[in-house]
């Protein structure tokens, strides 16, 4: 009887013992079984989690509490943007540019342009220098048939002296324009004031006096009879032609003679 007692008690001792310490275990697990997990800004609740990539440029977080969440990056459109860049533009060069070679041609082109012509330095002009009595005589028939030049810009663009002499023979024997009649046979014009124009013919067949420069189609030039049946319909012009032209051999001959004494 006292052994069962002591036993009985020896029982309930070792059941104080162990109970607290079960509820001990049991208090710390639920400690961590109710630990408040951490909270991200996107208000998803992630424990620890690994990150796996790949080459779809999709990367999984798994946490420890179960849930699976999968975010899909455009890493490759970010990867591609920060290996490209923009491709610099050539620098270009003002000095010895193209642009530079042009502008300094064209300046050249225009200033030798409008460069002053010396139309005394012609074979013409120097013939008229050497026979200042046909000259004054040629400057005085020119001035009475209206033309305000002087006989060096008259004789520009004819190629020799007797055809120059000959075309004022013809204006003064048919009372035609000198200009008119020079224009035919040598394609240009001289103005009082020394500018020399072009004869051209445009896409419409029509001729115009431009710069030399901007003729793109010079027309083309005529002898003395074909310009004399240009300037002037109805008359014999080849018996118009023939006369103007012995007249200029004999003054030019005239000429001559009185020079070489």
């Amino acid at each position: 009887m006292r052994l069962t007692k002591i036993s009985t008690a020896v029982g309930i001792l070792l059941t104080l013992t162990f109970v607290p310490a079960y509820a001990g275990q049991r208090g710390n697990s639920d400690s961590h079984a109710t630990k408040a997990p951490q909270a991200h800004g996107s208000g998803t609740t992630h424990g620890p989690s690994t990150t796996t990539h790949g080459p779809s440029a999709t990367h999984t977080t798994t946490a420890k509490t179960g849930t699976t969440h999968t975010a899909t990056a455009k890493a490759g459109t970010k990867l591609a943007k920060a290996h490209s860049g923009t491709a610099a533009k050539p620098t270009s060069r003002k000095s010895g540019s193209p642009a530079s070679t042009t502008t300094s041609a064209s300046s050249t082109s225009t200033a030798a342009a409008t460069s002053p012509i010396d139309f005394a330095s012609g074979p013409v002009g120097q013939k008229l220098t050497k026979n200042s009595a046909l000259r004054s005589k040629l400057e005085s028939r020119l001035k009475a048939l209206g033309y305000t030049g002087t006989a060096y810009q008259a004789a520009y663009g004819f190629k020799n002296l007797g055809q120059f002499v000959a075309a004022t023979n013809v204006s003064r024997n048919l009372g035609v324009s000198f200009t008119q009649l020079k224009t035919q046979m040598t394609g240009v014009t001289v103005n009082a004031d020394g500018t020399v124009l072009k004869a051209n013919v445009g896409p419409d067949g029509k001729v115009t006096m431009v710069a030399p420069a901007d003729a793109t189609n010079a027309a083309p030039t005529k002898s003395l009879g074909q310009s004399i049946q240009t300037v002037k319909a109805g008359v014999d012009a080849t018996a118009a032609a023939q006369t103007a032209t012995a007249q200029a051999n004999a003054e030019i001959q005239s000429a001559s003679t009185t020079v070489n004494r």
